[in-house]
């Protein structure tokens, strides 16, 4: 059977950690590739992250995990979207001397978490030219009232250190976004309620920048399977159309 990726495994050096990289890799012609990070929630990394990243390459799109620091496997501790976003973009710098891919199409996605801390990144670093955002957090203090064991890693309550939960407060950025986004979110999240993603989309169409708002009254957090198949097919789609394909894949694959 022909192979149709291969998968290249490195350490990322990031503020004196090691944190392990997967990266899958279009076995095809006609390089350098569209680029997408794929970014794991507050579980950790799982192995359909693995599989994300292969289920892209398999369609001539590198597919990029990173485990985060403070999850087994990885050095240093938990931040929440602080050294993490710093992370994120030392490993867009590394991937951007990979001679197979493509600096002017990258993308980022995020569930949880992972989508708290790619937001950050697309408001920090400007190479990325799209993101996929799935039930993320964008202001810290409501998150912290909904989840309050948030406060022993941020370093204390909203009173305390209001500095460290402003700089993880993507709402208060969204002037900096500067490429497509994709907002897909449950309206029965008990977790992440709703009510984040929708403050980030009516911020992001008040200052005009291009985004897709999907909501299903039917999800909560944690995706029903039918619900992750669907939301996964949104997310490729839209990453294919703002990114484009590889060489040898087609609209229609």
């Amino acid at each position: 059977m022909t192979r149709t990726f291969e998968t290249e495994e490195f350490q990322l050096h990031s503020e004196g950690l090691r944190l392990p990289v997967s990266v899958a890799v279009p076995c095809r012609s006609g390089g350098p590739f569209p680029s997408v990070q794929i970014h794991h929630g507050g579980g950790g990394f799982e192995p359909i992250y693995a599989s994300m990243a292969a289920w892209l390459a398999e369609r001539g799109t590198v597919g990029i995990t990173l485990i985060h620091r403070g999850y087994p496997g990885a050095d240093g501790e938990m931040e929440y979207g602080k050294g993490e976003v710093v992370d994120i973009g030392n490993l867009a710098d590394e991937m951007r001397r990979r001679s197979y891919v493509d600096p002017a199409r990258m993308g980022i996605m995020g569930y949880s978490r992972g989508a708290h801390n790619a937001l950050l990144a697309l408001e920090r670093f400007h190479c990325f030219r799209a993101g996929a955002l799935w039930s993320p957090p964008t202001d810290m203090v409501d998150h912290v009232s909904v989840n309050p064991w948030i406060a022993e890693i941020v370093g204390g309550a909203p009173v305390e250190v209001p500095e460290e939960y402003r700089i993880r407060s993507s709402i208060l950025r969204t002037e900096e976004i500067s490429c497509p986004l994709l907002l897909i979110h449950g309206e029965r999240d008990e977790v992440i309620p709703v009510r984040h993603t929708l403050r980030l989309a009516e911020a992001l169409r008040r200052q005009g920048k291009p985004h897709e708002l999907r909501l299903f009254p039917e999800e909560g957090h944690v995706w029903t399977p039918e619900g992750f198949s669907r939301n996964w097919r949104l997310t490729v789609s839209f990453f294919e159309a703002q990114l484009g394909h590889g060489t040898g894949a087609s609209a229609e694959d």
